[in-house]
């Protein structure tokens, strides 16, 4: 059988590496020897910079610098050799041929189609400018409207005239009632009462044309707007079913054979469009390739190339995992057939002990274990809060304060009564509750102390990573102090002054803060057996005692 042509074969000695019992998790994996051995030889190809594009390493320097996630397949062919596949994220910044898989959808075709369709949906929109600008109808709309503010006027005035009357009648009726009898009052109040009848009516009868030409007006100011918002709504689902057949050019295998369009891999497809450049990724090329050549994928990698984005925390030449908003819905319809690994994370907290290092009436304190969610998730049930809830079943009200990333291990305090937990809101929400972690980052820190601000946000395309953002960020500050040095890694205190999420992992990875990654960073450095962060120590006023409180839990890393 002829072997495809962009399929790879080691030329380092393989020999002695054992292939992968199961498939890779895309999500969270320790790369197989496999895969690292084909990603440094697609490094050394990626090294020579014969590709036309500007990685940020000194080549191609005239084009626009932008690092870019590569990834290997390691596969079997048919014959029983073992080889990979190479992948690129996106584009670059001229198509090369020959050595990477191809992309799942055929580019040329889905332009083609896309052309035609944006030229109508144009054709649309020129039709609704012309309508919301013809000059005949804008006079047509003001006339009417004008008519309209004129009748509501008149009809403002008769209310307001009405509301008049009545406040006069009131102040008449209390200053008459000292100089009268009872008999003359009542006669009084009767003859008011008759007065405010005939007001009323006579409103209504005098504004009875009024308001007659008032609803007419409304009805065909409504049909001037029907108009645009039926052609408005015609554009809308055109625009729709036109995004769904590109997104319908992606069509994806799975290790069964069988194929599914890229909008049935996102089940909210009409509510919400898949994020852009989903079905470009490394992993789906990868697999789709494999899967047309009758390929046997084995094991599988991602790894950057070149320098960070702005935002990103990205660091050249480190793997991370597949993107979860991209990525996920659509490998999660390509892995079937495979037999894949179970996601580490479902067990990484498992019968991990959670001692408690603080008690009394109103708090609790723990250490939690590093891989233990501090909220039940979505498809895992254990967790600082759910052991807490069986260990203090008489805990009322709302008892959590605050939370650590399932990678982190450290102090959590919980309240067990509502007032305990109205009074320490109130210190966490004015930071007066002060907390010191501990971290090691790789990298040898050179000042002894400072102080990180990068405003942070979610990345969306691909959460739980933040990113740093000047525009849509919260602000985020970090001082920070070395404790000690080694000859590759630097031991910190960290201690937040805000409490976002992953910030302080954030704030050490990214270039404009340290630039050093934490030591076993799943998300912004190289995965290991665990996270490198710990929170030491908390530091608050009792809420009952008043007494203040200092509480610290011993590195176990």
């Amino acid at each position: 059988m002829k072997t495809a042509p962009i399929f790879h074969h080691f030329s380092s000695n393989i020999s002695k590496i054992a292939p992968p019992q199961q498939f890779t998790y895309p999500f969270f994996y320790q790369p197989h020897a496999l895969t690292e051995a084909a990603a440094k030889e697609l490094q050394a190809f990626l090294s020579k910079g014969t590709l036309v594009h500007n990685f940020g390493l000194g080549s191609q320097e005239t084009l626009i610098e932008q690092g870019k996630m590569f990834g290997v397949l390691v596969v079997e062919d048919q014959t029983g050799s073992l080889g990979w596949l190479a992948a690129y994220s996106g584009k670059l910044s001229e198509e090369p041929r020959g050595y990477f898989v191809p992309p799942v959808a055929d580019i040329h075709a889905a332009q083609s189609f896309y052309k035609k369709g944006e030229a109508e949906l144009n054709d649309m929109s020129a039709v609704i400018a012309a309508l919301e600008h013809d000059p005949q109808r804008t006079a047509r709309k003001k006339t009417l409207q004008d008519r309209l503010d004129e009748i509501n006027e008149h009809l403002r005035k008769g209310r307001a005239a009405l509301k008049e009357a009545k406040k006069a009648r009131q102040k008449y009726r209390v200053a008459v009632r000292p100089t009268v009898n009872e008999e003359d009052f009542e006669a009084i109040c009767e003859r008011l009462a008759e007065e405010s009848i005939q007001g009323q009516l006579a409103f209504k009868h005098s504004s009875k044309e009024w308001l007659a030409e008032q609803e007419a007006i409304v009805e065909k100011l409504a049909s001037f707007e029907k108009d645009i918002f039926d052609l408005k709504e015609q554009r809308r689902l055109k625009s729709n079913a036109l995004q769904r057949e590109i997104f319908d050019h992606y069509n994806f295998l799975n290790a069964h054979g069988k194929s599914q369009v890229l909008s049935a891999c996102f089940p909210d497809f009409d509510l919400r469009h898949p994020p852009s450049g989903s079905g470009d990724c490394c992993a789906p090329k990868l697999l789709q390739y494999a899967y047309k050549n009758n390929l046997k994928p084995l094991a599988m990698g991602e790894f950057w190339w070149g320098s960070a984005p702005d935002k990103e925390v990205r660091q050249h030449k480190y793997f991370y995992p597949s993107c979860a908003s991209r990525c996920r819905p659509i490998l999660g319809h390509m892995l079937q057939g495979l037999d894949v690994e179970q996601n580490p994370l479902l067990t990484f907290g498992q019968d991990k002990p959670m001692p408690v290092v603080y008690e009394d009436d109103d708090l609790v304190v723990v250490n939690k274990p590093a891989g233990l969610l501090s909220v039940p998730g979505v498809e895992i049930e254990d967790s600082a809060l759910t052991r807490i809830k069986n260990l203090y079943p008489n805990a009322t009200g709302a008892i959590l304060l605050h939370r650590l990333d399932m990678s982190t291990s450290g102090l959590l305090m919980f309240t067990l009564n509502p007032k305990a937990n109205k009074r320490m809101q109130r210190q966490f929400i004015k930071r007066q509750v002060q907390k010191t972690y501990i971290a090691d980052v790789e990298g040898v820190v050179a000042n002894n102390h400072g102080i990180i601000d990068l405003p942070l946000a979610p990345d969306y395309y691909d959460l739980p990573r933040q990113m740093v953002c000047d525009k849509t960020g919260k602000a985020s500050e970090t001082h920070w102090s070395v404790i000690t040095r080694s000859k590759s890694t630097t031991r910190l205190a960290l201690k937040p002054i805000t409490g976002r999420t992953h910030q302080l992992r954030v704030h050490c990875a990214h270039p404009q803060g340290l630039g050093m990654p934490m030591v076993g960073d799943e998300l912004y450095g190289v995965i290991g057996e665990r996270l490198h962060l710990h929170a030491h120590k908390l530091e608050f006023t009792h809420p009952t005692s008043k007494e203040l409180i200092t509480i610290e839990a011993p590195v176990d890393f």
